[in-house]
């Protein structure tokens, strides 16, 4: 009697993968859940979206948090199986799986942040009430339905003035649509971002399959940046434009693509030096079209905003005056703290000016090495991983930036060095009680 052949790993690791997706997207979905950090103004239900109907009831007790983050952890285990056996499942397999995903983690409540809210706020101070929102937080708007929902609400706007711009007109569609409209854009720009690394790696002559994946499987991506509806995605969407453009032999536009990204966010701006280092023999070409881009961006800012909006578009954004728990930085003055005289914040300023000098080593390193040659996206990965590291304010969805670099880079040690800080990341923004976080 011949012996029942079993699933191929890989299709294995895809199935559990996508069990463990669901239960994240899915439990959370309740009243007053700790894991949908806007239940904290109400839980109505536009909110918790249509998967409400299958949440948890539990979803605010104690172990929620914890259990969460297993729940993410072994969902990176089961990305990193995914990926090491990309030939056991046929490439439309998994296309559909990275396409339902994401139509999965729109319609799951914004998990772990409150930051849509945020933009919603910000566009609805400008929009609504005539407030400028880099001289304004939502405080100033207290009676507004947005409110109650913001996250930062003592907060001036540390984002881009086109993308402040850009969420203007959704100030008249009232709080639940103008999520429902930034969950959908957040889920799009992802799936694009997917897309344009599958177009890169076919004009690198590469089999895009591999490097989609590394990006459309991520957990920190969909649990976070398509979940929370982060700006991100279209950040990294127009810097992949660029890049993508870059790669097509329009080196000129694309380094001018990929500057204007820092009219949506400050971390726009990382990628588009190594693209101009890399434009030989036309190098003033794309310096020129890189340097009319910013101006664009800067005219902008001016024109919509005054002064106060060129802050948002500084590279040294005002987040860099806070310190999260995981940050690098942070952790190290932690750790001198316990092993030396004074507390540990007595070490917070002089760890992060080691780090600052540290990154300024690191991005003029890859920055020379892209002028001698290098591989321009390689560089850029290597740059944007050393910006994390340094960076005092790290969370989840920032490894957007990185990852479309990783997977794209022919170098397997920045591959493995991104997942170890998709791992380390992994705890931040989740509530883990006692335990924590």
């Amino acid at each position: 009697m011949r012996g029942v052949a079993l699933p191929a790993p890989g299709l294995l690791a895809l199935g559990g993968l996508c069990a463990v997706y669901v239960l994240l997207a899915v439990l959370p979905a309740a009243r007053g859940s700790n894991l949908v950090l806007a239940t904290s103004g109400g839980s109505p239900g536009w909110l918790l979206g249509p998967l409400r109907f299958a949440g948890a009831s539990g979803a605010d007790g104690p172990l929620a948090g914890p259990l969460f983050y297993a729940g993410l952890a072994l969902a990176l285990v089961l990305y990193v199986v995914v990926l090491a056996r990309v030939r056991d499942v046929p490439p439309r397999v998994w296309i559909g799986a990275v396409v339902a995903l994401h139509v999965l983690f729109l319609l799951a409540p914004p998990l772990l942040s409150q930051d849509v809210f945020s933009y919603i706020a910000y566009a609805r101070l400008g929009s609504s009430h005539g407030l400028d929102p880099y001289t304004h937080s939502p405080m100033a708007i207290a009676a507004d339905p947005a409110f109650r929902y913001a996250g930062s609400r003592g907060a001036k706007s540390v984002y881009g003035p086109v993308f402040t711009l850009l969420t203007y007109p959704l100030a008249g569609l009232g709080v639940a649509g103008a999520f429902w409209v930034l969950k959908a854009v957040a889920a799009a720009a992802s799936l694009g971002i997917v897309g344009l690394v599958w177009r890169a790696a076919r004009l690198l002559g590469r089999d895009p399959l591999p490097p989609a994946l590394f990006v459309g499987l991520n957990p920190l991506l969909l649990v976070h940046a398509v979940a929370g509806a982060h700006n991100e995605t279209l950040v990294v969407l127009v810097t992949m434009a660029g890049v993508v453009t870059f790669l097509s032999a329009r080196r000129a536009a694309g380094a001018a693509i990929a500057t204007a990204a820092a009219g949506l966010k400050a971390s726009g701006a990382i990628v588009a030096p190594y693209l101009v280092l890399a434009s030989r023999p036309r190098i003033r070409l794309a310096l020129g079209a890189a340097v009319l881009a910013g101006i664009a961006v800067v005219l902008v800012a001016l024109a919509g905003f005054g002064s106060h909006a060129l802050d948002a578009i500084g590279i040294l954004s005002s987040n860099q005056g806070r310190s999260s728990r995981w940050s690098f930085p942070y952790k190290t003055a932690q750790l001198l703290g316990a092993v030396l005289p004074g507390g540990r914040l007595d070490y917070r300023d002089p760890v992060r000016a080691v780090y600052g000098a540290a990154l300024a080593v690191a991005v003029a390193w890859t920055l020379v090495r892209t002028w001698r040659g290098e591989d321009p996206l390689r560089m850029a990965g290597w740059a944007t991983l050393a910006v994390l590291v340094a960076s005092a304010w790290l969370v989840p969805w920032y490894v957007l930036w990185l990852l479309p670099f990783a997977a794209l880079a022919a170098d397997g040690r920045l591959r493995w060095l991104t997942v170890a800080l998709c791992a380390w990341m992994l705890p931040i923004a989740i509530p883990l009680g006692r335990f924590g976080y």
